[in-house]
Parts: C-alpha cells; structure tokens; sequence
C-alpha cells in the first residue's frame, strides 16, 4: 500500500511539473489546448471540432523535443504517432495499415530512448504487458479480424514502452523521470480501450463517448509525461 501511495505521489508531482512548464513554453499551452479540445469533442461528439485538435495536438509535443533535445528517434516517433491519431479518426472496415505502422513507430521511438536511457525489461514487468498483448490480439481475432494485425504488431511497441518505462531504475529521483512508468502506463490503457471500443463496447452513447474522451485524456497525459521524462533534465 506504501508502494501504490508513493508511486501515486510521485504521478501527480510529475504531472504537475509537466503542466507548469506551460508558464514559460507556449508549445507547452498549445499541446493543453489542443489536447482538451480532443477530448472535449470526443465526449460531445463534435466531429470537425475532433479532427481538427487531433491533427494538431503532436507538432506542439515535438517543439518541446526541439527546446530540450532534439533527438531525430523522437521527432520521427512523434511524426508516426501524429499519422496514428489520424488514422484513428476513422473506423477500420480495412486493417489500417497506416495507422498500425504510425503508432508503431512512435511506440519504437520511445522504446529506443528509454533503452538508450538505460530501461530494461523485467519479467515481471513483461510478463503482465505479455498477458495484456495475447489478450489483445485475442480480442481483435474473435471480434473484428481487421484489427489482427495492429493488436499483433503496433500493440507489441505499445507494451515494450510501457514495460520499459516502468523501470525504477531510470527513474532517478528527478520529478520528470518519476512520471515516465505512469505515462508508459496511461498510453497502453488508451490503447486498450481503444480496442475494446472497437470490439466489446461499440455505441454512441455518452457512456461510450466518455470513455473514448478519457482514453483521449489518458493518451494525451501519457505522451507529454514521456516526452518530458526523456527530455527534460
């Protein structure tokens, strides 16, 4: 329980230091803005409103790569998951090809860095996201088999980010790096219910479009405390 308290604390310490940085970066605002709209236009089912703020929620993210350590792996990464949150603003009939090699690239991108950094997997860690990965792809095979192969290929990425990122080991006592495991986290979980939406709880209700406005949430949190874990010093 002290464990599950201090992981908390050390969650809400590295998102507050992530959202402040909007004081002095205006990319850091535009990121916020964008990434509240999206959400926002999830829950209310504003469509344009929608694919506007996705398309424009990455580029902001990229200029606080640019500021702190422009690192090509990440923009790259970042690039790629700016073509998966386009993608996703459609419903597969088709396996989306685009989109599976979108978020999966940013997914590698993140998983080099974090390796780079000096994460390592261990079989604790990749065995918990390995079970998440069968039963994901297990999923898509029994629902919607046009989903086989980004649950197979895009959400293997996913997993390694998240199973790396959760190393304490990288995370060294400063705030920034202490929001890594979280973001890892948030980001497979948006994941996640971005499949089951597309299998188990399809709908158009506000139930369901709250859900994909707190996956939008999750993803948008997930990517900036990543971000900033690999920055920011």
């Amino acid at each position: 329980m002290n464990e599950l308290v201090s992981r908390t604390r050390e969650g809400v310490d590295a998102l507050q230091a992530s959202l402040t940085a909007s004081f002095q970066e205006p990319e850091r605002v535009a990121y916020l803005v964008a990434g509240e709209l999206s959400a926002w236009s999830r829950l209310f089912g504003w469509g344009k409103a929608n694919a506007l703020s996705s398309t424009v929620t990455m580029p902001p993210l990229a200029g606080t790569v640019l500021r702190h350590d422009p690192s090509p792996v990440l923009l790259a990464g970042l690039a790629g998951g700016l073509v998966g949150d386009v993608a996703k603003l459609r419903a597969p009939d088709t396996t989306p090809v685009m989109g599976m090699f979108g978020i999966a690239a940013q997914h590698a991108a993140y998983s080099a860095k974090l390796y780079d950094r000096g994460a390592r997997p261990s079989s604790a860690r990749a065995g918990l996201r390995a079970a998440a990965w069968v039963a994901g792809v297990g999923l898509a095979a029994w629902k919607k088999s046009s989903l086989i192969a980004p649950a197979a290929f895009a959400g293997l990425f996913v997993c390694a980010t998240s199973t790396l990122a959760d190393d304490r080991g990288i995370q060294d006592g400063r705030t920034v790096r202490k929001g890594l495991g979280h973001g890892g986290n948030l980001l497979l979980a948006a994941e996640g219910v971005a499949l089951l939406r597309e299998t188990l709880i399809t709908g158009d209700s506000l139930g369901h479009r709250a859900l994909d406005a707190g996956a939008r949430a999750a993803q948008v949190i997930g990517n900036m405390l990543i971000v900033d874990g690999l920055t920011r010093d």
